[in-house]
């Protein structure tokens, strides 16, 4: 079973932007108020051969309002007012103006679909430096680290978050509806690389540009990446593990950073000091730079991730490193001089 069947992806993995070209073409025949027999027995043909096809008009029957509301009623009264020979050429004119819409639905969509914009548009997000708790309909607790986005998708079925960017740690609860006699609902986290699915756990997902990672505190989890033949892999207690929508990588031990920042700490354990302020800076506005003369010192230490100007003071002083700055928004640590 491949991965796309063995669990649900988000819905920006969807549908190919040619169903969704066509399904758009399909609403402006309709809405031009003119549809004959042989035109609603292609559409029925063309519904009916991909389920791709169901899913593209489905998905422009909630999207496409906005287009609506801008043709429509001009669209039906004109039709209605002609007669026979010229509601053929208004018809005509109609769609090639309506299909101009239609071409902006589509440019609308695709952008609605990118992960930027999705983001912006979730459920639940953070901004740069926050975070925040919440408390799932399952009971579930929920923490949104800096920078952070995700939407919910609760149904009888399953109990899944799709996480759009950032990082998000998870306490799973029972499932509430499992007491009463049925099945317990599966809690998953979904990215853009895969599916980490919870076995009563603590644990954390973190999304990047180019891949995942998943890292249990208690319990366990099973990553199933997006494109992936094979079946899942499963972490214990105390393993992470990064994937790609094609391959998990080989389970390692968990860091103690990894959910230490739901304590507002940061962790470093024999870091580079330029992935050492490449991590604060998740958590702080502006340009936080690494001049390459020390970028490979040794940075080892519990540091507030509350207080980002209070972590560089104390950088300084472990280190022989000084923190130039030209606003806080424009911050390089150099070597100290002498």
């Amino acid at each position: 079973m491949s991965a796309a069947h063995a669990s649900p992806a988000p819905e920006s993995s969807g549908v190919p932007e040619s169903a969704v070209q066509r399904a758009l073409e399909w609403q402006v025949t309709f809405w031009s108020g003119e549809v004959t027999p042989r035109e609603r027995a292609a559409f029925d043909r063309w519904l009916a051969q991909d389920t791709d096809h169901a899913r593209a008009w489905s998905q422009v029957q909630r999207t496409g309002q906005r287009v609506r509301s801008l043709t429509g009623p001009v669209e039906g009264e004109a039709l209605r007012a002609a007669d026979d020979a010229r509601r053929a050429a208004t018809r005509r004119t109609l769609l090639r103006t309506a299909g101009l819409f239609a071409t902006a639905g589509v440019a609308a969509y695709a952008a609605r679909n990118t992960a930027p914009m999705q983001s912006m548009l979730a459920e639940h997000r953070t901004s740069r430096g926050e975070r925040r708790d919440l408390l799932l309909p399952d009971g579930t607790r929920l923490v949104l680290n800096t920078d952070s986005a995700i939407d919910l998708r609760f149904t009888a079925q399953a109990r899944d978050v799709l996480l759009r960017t950032g990082e998000v740690f998870i306490a799973t609860a029972p499932d509430p509806l499992g007491s009463g006699g049925l099945a317990s609902r599966p809690f998953t986290v979904h990215t853009r690389h895969g599916a980490v699915r919870a076995i009563g756990t603590r644990f954390t997902v973190r999304l990047s540009d180019g891949r995942s990672m998943a890292s249990v505190d208690e319990g366990a989890v099973r990553i199933q990446p997006l494109l992936a033949a094979a079946g899942p892999v499963r972490l214990e207690a105390g393993q992470r593990a990064w994937f790609s929508a094609s391959t998990v990588d080989s389970p390692g031990a968990s860091l103690p950073g990894d959910s230490a920042w739901t304590r507002g700490r940061l962790v470093a354990e024999r870091m580079r000091l330029r992935d050492f302020l490449a991590e604060l800076g998740r958590y702080r506005s502006g340009l936080l730079r690494c001049d390459p003369a020390v970028q490979d010192l040794v940075v080892s230490g519990v540091y507030p991730l509350d207080d980002t100007d209070l972590a560089l003071s104390t950088l300084a002083h472990a280190l022989p490193v000084r923190i130039d700055s030209v606003t806080r928004y424009w911050v390089t640590v150099r070597a100290r001089a002498g």
